[in-house]
């Protein structure tokens, strides 16, 4: 998150490990000031406006115009990828908001291999319910987010196809079995969210998640078999272009 006060000292330690890993762009709406002055706006609200198009167009666009400034300003590179907090990211006009800061920095003459690659987090519902956990929260996401793999394609950017890794965060259930529902019946080219971490102080005032991300690690660390479908980046560290080229490429 490019808004967060921490994010010019913390880029640079993520930064020295580009060679190594993707470092994406996590839009934010809801977390910090909305356009570095008016209040964070509540999801819900932001998810009415969105669908009643009562957004302000201009102060959308002017504050991913922010992160993504903030991002490069310190990394001095476009993200690989380019999501949002909550999804915000597709909702509508706030999707229109994103393709259009999209098409005006990396557009027209970018090699379409440098182009940043965008998250749709929606997946059809037949794969959705092929996977027993959190099935309404993937299918009201799928439904909110309609239409955006598809613009995202016909803009020039390359997106995934499949998408999974929905929790209902209840304390006491076991996310190893989540990650096992999540690698269920994966798209072509499909995404598995996650939030591993390490839990400190610092994070405690920010995240309520605090104790799962812990417990996410050690379930993602515990399962050898993942390395061979997890996407391995490996690129001279100030080497142009996505970390998804590859993977992405037709």
């Amino acid at each position: 998150m490019s808004s967060s006060q921490s994010w010019p000292e913390l880029a640079r330690e993520i930064g020295a490990r580009r060679g190594r890993v993707a470092i994406g762009l996590h839009l934010d709406l809801t977390m910090r000031p909305f356009d570095g002055a008016r209040p964070p706006m509540r999801l819900a609200d932001i998810v009415r406006a969105a669908w009643t198009r009562r957004l302000d167009a201009g102060a959308l666009t002017a504050e991913f115009e922010r992160q993504f400034d903030r991002f490069e300003a310190v990394l001095g590179f476009p993200p690989d990828h380019v999501d949002g907090h909550q999804h915000v990211h597709a909702l509508p006009q706030a999707r229109d908001a994103l393709l259009a800061v999209l098409s005006r920095r990396y557009g027209g003459g970018s090699p379409r291999g440098a182009r940043p690659l965008v998250r749709a987090p929606g997946d059809s519902p037949a794969r959705i319910l092929l996977r027993p956990g959190a099935r309404r929260k993937a299918l009201t996401l799928a439904a909110l987010g309609a239409g955006m793999a598809r613009r995202v394609r016909a803009a020039g950017f390359a997106t995934n196809i499949g998408f999974s890794g929905f929790s209902r965060f209840v304390e006491g259930e076991s996310y190893a079995a989540e990650l096992a529902d999540a690698l269920r019946s994966p798209g072509p080219r499909h995404l598995v969210m996650c939030h591993p971490g390490f839990a400190d102080d610092a994070l405690a005032r920010l995240d309520p998640l605090l104790g799962r991300r812990d417990e996410e690690y050690a379930a993602l660390m515990a399962r050898a078999d993942l390395l061979q479908s997890m996407i391995r980046i490996d690129r001279p560290a100030d080497q142009a272009g996505s970390a998804f080229a590859f993977w992405t490429a037709p």
